[in-house]
C-alpha cells in the first residue's frame, strides 16, 4: 500500500486545534471588519437599496452553490479511514472522486447561474440599475462560485480532513483584504456598482493560487486525478440533504424579507442586524475550528473514553463563551448600529427589539453547536435528516407567518423558535447515538449559558451607560466581557467543577505547545 509520505504533516489533535482556531478566529475577525466595511460603503455610495439588492443577490447566490452540498461533508468523513491508515492510494480516490462531482456540479451552478440572471431583473425592479447592469451583476457575484467548482474544492477537502483549515483561513484572509481594497478604491473611484463587481473577481484568483500551490506541495503522493470509476461518496446525498436545509435556516431569513417586507431598503436595514449578529456568530465559531475532524479521528478510532472526556471540557469551553458573548451582544448591538448608520439619511436603522431578537438567536444557535459538530464528525446525516427538516420547516413557517404580521421582529421570532427545537432535539439524540452520557449534562450547561448571558445583558440595561462613540462603546464591551468572563468561571466553579478544570488543564497544555 502507497502511505502518505506527509503522515506526519497531518498536525496532531492539541496542535492542530491551536493552529486552527487561531487562525479562525483571525480570519473572523477580518471578515468582521471587511463586513461592516463594505456595506457601509456600498451604502455611501450607491444608497441602501442597492445594498439590499447586493445582500438579496448574493444570498440567491449562496443558495445555487448548494448544488455541491454535500460532496465536501461525505468527502472529509470518508477521508478519515484511509489517513488513520496511511494509505495514500485510498486517499487520492476520495479527493479523486470528490473532483469528479465538484465538475458535474460546477456546470450545473454555471446553468443555474445563467438562469438567475435572466429571471430576477424580471422580478425585481431597482432604482439606478438597469436590468441588464443587474444581469452582469448577478453573473459577477456568482464567478466566486464557479472559480470554487472548477478550482479549489477538491484541495479544500483534503486540507480539512487533515485538520490544515489554517491554510485556507490564512488564504482567505489574503483574498478578504485584497477584495476590501478592490470596493474601497472603486466606490471611492465613483465606478459602476456594476463595474465595481467584477473588478471584485481578480482577488479570487489569489486565494486559489495559494490553497493549490500549498496542497500540492505538501501532498505530492496525493494524486487527485485518480481512477476513481464506480467509487461512491457515501453519504453523499444524506449529507446534501442537510447542507441544504442548513443553507435554507441561514439564509431564507434574507430572502424573506426581500418579499415580505416589499422594500429593499428595509433589506438593507435587516441584513445590517443579520451582519452583526452572523459576525458574532462566526467569531464564536472560531472557537471550534478544527474540533470537528478532532473528533471525527476519534471516533474513527473507537476512542469512546477520550470522546467523553473531550467532549465534557469542550462542553464548558463552547458554552462559556457562548454565554460571554452573547450578553455582551444583546447589550451593545442597538449602540453599535446606531454609531455605525450615524452617517445614512436615507433610512432609520435602530430598531431595538430586532438587535436584541438577533442576539438571542445567536445564543439559541450556539446551544446546539457542539452536539450539532458531533453530528458531523460521526457522520450521522441520514440519521438526523428527519429533525433538521423538522427544524426548516418550522423557521420557514414560522418567519413568513410572524414576518407578514409583524414585520423584521417576526422573521427573527421564526428563527427562534426553530433553533429551540433543534437545542432540544440534539440534546437527547447526541447522548444516545454518540457520545453515551446523559442528557442532564447538556442540559445544565445550556442554562449555566443562558444564566452567564442574561447576567451579563440586564445589569447593562438597568444602568444604561452612555454609548455616544466608538470609545466608549469599546469601553463599555471590555467591561461587560472582563464581568461576563468572571462570571462565567464562578458558576462553572459551583456547577462543573471537574469538567471545568479539565478544560483548563487542556487549555494550559494548549498553551505550553503540548
Amino acid at each position: 500500500m502507497n502511505k502518505i509520505c506527509g503522515t506526519k504533516r497531518v498536525q496532531g489533535r492539541s496542535s492542530a486545534f491551536i493552529s486552527n482556531a487561531l487562525s479562525s478566529l483571525l480570519l473572523q475577525g477580518v471578515n468582521l471588519i471587511v463586513g461592516f466595511i463594505v456595506p457601509h460603503a456600498l451604502i455611501g455610495a450607491y444608497g441602501s437599496s442597492v445594498n439590499g439588492l447586493i445582500t438579496s443577490l448574493t444570498q440567491f447566490v449562496s443558495y445555487i452553490q448548494l448544488v455541491e452540498a454535500g460532496i465536501s461533508s461525505a468527502a472529509v468523513f470518508q477521508l478519515y479511514a484511509p489517513l488513520v491508515r496511511d494509505d495514500a492510494e485510498g486517499a487520492s480516490r476520495v479527493v479523486s472522486a470528490a473532483r469528479t462531482f465538484y465538475y458535474k456540479s460546477g456546470a450545473v451552478f454555471t446553468a443555474l447561474m445563467l438562469a438567475l440572471a435572466c429571471l430576477y431583473p424580471v422580478l425585481i425592479r431597482v432604482d439606478g440599475v438597469s436590468s441588464f447592469g443587474v444581469f452582469v451583476l448577478v453573473l459577477a457575484l456568482g464567478a466566486t462560485g464557479f472559480l470554487d467548482f472548477f478550482t479549489l474544492a477538491k484541495y479544500r477537502v483534503l486540507l480539512t480532513a487533515t485538520q490544515r483549515n489554517w491554510v485556507i483561513q490564512l488564504a482567505s484572509i489574503a483574498y478578504k483584504t485584497l477584495y476590501t481594497a478592490v470596493v474601497l478604491a472603486g466606490t471611492f473611484g465613483g465606478v459602476s456598482v456594476v463595474a465595481l463587481f467584477m473588478l471584485a473577481i481578480l482577488p479570487i484568483l489569489v486565494r486559489t493560487a495559494i490553497l493549490v500551490s500549498y496542497t500540492k506541495r505538501k501532498y505530492p503522493e496525493i494524486d487527485f486525478s485518480a481512477d476513481s470509476k464506480d467509487f461512491k461518496l457515501d453519504q453523499r446525498w444524506d449529507a446534501f440533504f442537510l447542507q441544504v436545509l442548513g443553507a435554507v435556516q441561514s439564509g431564507a431569513p434574507t430572502i424573506i424579507a426581500t418579499f415580505v417586507l416589499g422594500d429593499l431598503s428595509l433589506v438593507s436595514v435587516f441584513s445590517v442586524y443579520m451582519l452583526v449578529a452572523n459576525g458574532l456568530q462566526n467569531a464564536i465559531n472560531s472557537f471550534s475550528q478544527g474540533t470537528q475532524a478532532s473528533f471525527g479521528d476519534v471516533i474513527a478510532r473507537g476512542q469512546l473514553d477520550t470522546l467523553k472526556r473531550s467532549f465534557r471540557e469542550f462542553q464548558v469551553l463552547a458554552y462559556g463563551l457562548s454565554g460571554v458573548c452573547c450578553g455582551v451582544g444583546i447589550a451593545l448591538i442597538v449602540p453599535f448600529v446606531r454609531l455605525y448608520t450615524a452617517d445614512i439619511a436615507d433610512i432609520n436603522y435602530v430598531y431595538p427589539i430586532t438587535g436584541v431578537l438577533c442576539m438571542v438567536n445567536v445564543l439559541l444557535y450556539h446551544l446546539k453547536t457542539p452536539q450539532g459538530l458531533l453530528v458531523i464528525s460521526a457522520g450521522k446525516y441520514r440519521e438526523t435528516r428527519i429533525q433538521t427538516a423538522i427544524q426548516t420547516f418550522i423557521l420557514l413557517s414560522g418567519s413568513i407567518v410572524f414576518g407578514a404580521a409583524f414585520g423584521m421582529p417576526g422573521i427573527l421570532v421564526g428563527m427562534l423558535l426553530s433553533n429551540l427545537y433543534r437545542d432540544v432535539d440534539l440534546m437527547f439524540y447526541i447522548p444516545r447515538e454518540v457520545t453515551g452520557t446523559e442528557p442532564t449534562e447538556s442540559l445544565k450547561f445550556m442554562l449555566l449559558a443562558v444564566a452567564v448571558c442574561v447576567f451579563v445583558a440586564v445589569p447593562y440595561f438597568a444602568i444604561q451607560p452612555p454609548c455616544a462613540n466608538w470609545a466608549e462603546w469599546a469601553l463599555s464591551a471590555l467591561v461587560l466581557a472582563f464581568w461576563g468572563g468572571l462570571l462565567s468561571l464562578t458558576l462553572h466553579r459551583a456547577f462543573a467543577r471537574e469538567q471545568l478544570s479539565g478544560a483548563l488543564s487542556r487549555v494550559k497544555r494548549l498553551a505550553d505547545g503540548r
